[in-house]
């Protein structure tokens, strides 16, 4: 009998420990969300793109940018006044930084607008994903900035190699 109440409390403890860690092994995998550093600056220069205060909007995403040196969603929108600008290079080199940490960063994007160019600029939300949304944003604005770059004929920056070309096929 003794025997039977130790398995029998033990089990009711067990089944209450796993009851009350379930909403921890809910939430989403992966990073915390940005910082507010980051976060403030790119929220008010969202804010100001909204407002047509382009250059206000840059000082706002170079300061998240110091704060956090590849968060993409500053990087996405200084792409975005970039392209509008007509520096599709330097366009295109940020939406390449904004690449290589994008997947690590979960904040939910709530509205995303454009800046009178072809790209998308992002406003981030507090809030936490699942996976990254601001990747596949940032993926659709270099096939955009990319397209634009070879309608326009812009040449690559200076130092860029010069694309590799197969030798001519010759016949003997």
């Amino acid at each position: 009998m003794r025997n039977t109440r130790k398995y029998v409390i033990f089990t009711v403890v067990a089944a209450l420990c796993l009851f009350m860690a379930m909403p921890v092994l809910a939430q989403p995998k992966g990073g915390a969300l940005m910082t507010m550093d980051a976060f403030t600056p790119i929220a008010q220069g969202y804010d100001f793109v909204r407002e047509g205060k382009y250059e206000a909007a840059k000082n706002e995403f170079a300061k998240a940018v110091k704060a956090d040196r590849f968060n993409p969603f500053a990087l996405n929108n200084m792409a975005v006044l970039e392209e509008r600008d007509g520096k599709l290079n330097d366009a295109l080199a940020n939406l390449k930084d904004a690449t290589t940490q994008a997947d690590a960063y979960l904040d939910k994007v709530t509205q995303t607008c454009f800046a009178g160019g072809g790209c998308l600029a992002v406003k981030p939300l507090r809030e936490k994903g699942e996976k990254s949304s601001i990747a596949p944003i940032i993926q659709e604005n270099i096939q955009k900035l990319q397209a634009k770059i070879a309608a326009t004929g812009t040449k690559p920056p200076a130092g860029t190699p010069p694309p590799m070309v197969p030798p001519k096929k010759t016949i003997k």
